[in-house]
């Protein structure tokens, strides 16, 4: 193991030390975040589910329209396909 990847894995495991450490002192404040942060969080998740669900939707329009299109453009075809032959059968 490099030293790089040494020092990283040392740093990393303090950091989880004394997060959980500070987290324990000062439960009552990060709980009084979380209290805050919550309605916010709600509100913007909601916003952002709703706008997927719209792009969902539209682009669900869009693909019935495309396939409408695309198997009315090919029964034309394939109605003009079966008169031709018609014809060169009667010519």
């Amino acid at each position: 193991m490099s030293k790089g990847t040494m020092i990283a894995l040392l740093l990393g495991a303090v950091s989880v030390i004394v997060g959980i450490v500070l987290l324990v002192v000062w439960w009552s404040d990060f709980l009084t975040v979380l209290k805050g942060a919550l309605g916010p969080m709600l509100a913007l998740g909601g916003g952002l589910v709703i706008v997927i669900a719209w792009s969902e939707y539209q682009a669900a329009r869009e693909m019935e329209r495309l396939t409408a299109q695309t198997q009315q453009s090919t029964q034309t075809t394939s109605q003009q396909t079966q008169s031709s032959s018609q014809q060169t059968q009667n010519g």
